[in-house]
């Protein structure tokens, strides 16, 4: 008895340490490795659709859904990224002391506003912005500055997404082997897991997208100027639940409205509330309906708490591992607890 003790004692002692050194080894390629997963989430059930309707093909379909992503996500996403982070070092420079006749135009409006009400009244839009500009240009500028860096991470990004996508199946099979719980309750864990992430990632993806689209065409139509920037911050914004869209729109509003243009400011208004019903009411209720279960003040505090630990991309990995944590919190339920 005491030998299997200390048999037990010595080989956890082992286990920590060879974790903590893969850790070590891996941590580089965390992010990859992440992505990767996250793609293949995305692209596994189109996976599974062809590789069943050929009755095979599965390094075929695999790589051909890697150019698929290659070619219509991570190609225009590294372009809008560049054109994002010229905007964002543009704006910046151009509200230097002394420099940008339209930041200083723009604070000088709302100083005057402002005062009216409350007198002695003074505002800074160089303080104001520095931080988030500083914060963009600094996160993007080191992801797409360097263009060797770009070509081995999407490499490699792709690499590991291929070989996700091929041999998933049979990697998480392993992982189940290993697992002391019967076969009826690992199937049922790995589908709450599968479907809670799943509808973060495409919550977070899909609607993101959408709303980026729609308020760079917006702003671009409106004469906002640097729209890609502008709806890139409003997309990110507009993905936190409890602020949302209006939080995008009503800065847009009060723009026009400091610059007395009272059309496009009612226009914009206008176009706000049908995309707070089309994508707040309607496409995030859909996607984050259907697997994350949580309260809107813990994914808040999820995207934000991502955003600042994990850099730019910490608004996918923050909501990701809630929904794990969630899937941790079900997995007790029906093991110790034993409630389904």
């Amino acid at each position: 008895m005491k030998n299997n003790r200390l048999d037990l004692i010595v080989f956890s002692a082992l286990f920590a340490g060879l974790s903590v050194l893969i850790f070590l080894v891996y941590q580089p390629f965390l992010y990859i490795i992440v992505l990767a997963m996250v793609l293949s989430v995305l692209f596994h059930p189109t996976y599974e659709k062809l590789t069943s309707f050929f009755h095979g093909g599965k390094g075929f379909f695999a790589a051909l859904l890697v150019v698929v992503a290659l070619v219509f996500l991570i190609i225009p996403l590294l372009f809008l990224g560049s054109q994002i982070l010229h905007q964002a070092q543009g704006f910046f420079s151009m509200t230097q002391v002394g420099r940008g006749q339209y930041a200083q135009a723009l604070q000088r409006n709302i100083s005057d506003l402002v005062g009216h009400v409350v007198p002695g009244f003074s505002f800074n839009i160089q303080d104001l912005i520095k931080k988030v500009l500083a914060f963009v240009t600094d996160n993007l500028g080191i992801l797409l500055s360097q263009t060797a860096y770009i070509f081995f991470q999407t490499f490699f990004l792709l690499f590991t997404f291929f070989f996700f996508l091929r041999d998933g199946k049979s990697m998480l099979k392993t992982f189940v082997s290993l697992s002391p719980f019967e076969k009826e309750q690992n199937k049922e864990i790995i589908n709450s897991v599968y479907q809670t992430i799943n509808s973060v990632i495409r919550g977070t993806i899909f609607v993101g997208l959408i709303r980026f689209i729609l308020l760079a065409l917006a702003f671009y139509l409106f004469g906002i100027p640097n729209a890609l920037l502008w709806a890139s911050i409003g997309g990110i914004i507009g993905a936190v639940p409890g602020l949302g869209t209006p939080f995008v729109i009503i800065p847009a509003i009060l723009y026009f409205l400091i610059n007395r243009n009272i059309v496009p400011a009612i226009g914009i208004g206008f176009f706000g509330v049908l995309l707070v019903f089309f994508i707040d009411n309607l496409l995030s209720a859909y996607f984050y309906g259907k697997g994350l279960d949580s309260p809107s003040i813990f994914v808040l505090f999820s995207i934000l708490g991502g955003i600042i630990f994990f850099g730019p991309l910490g608004f996918i990995f923050g909501p990701i591992i809630l929904s794990l944590f969630i899937s941790a919190v079900d997995m007790y339920k029906i093991l110790i607890l034993k409630k389904n």
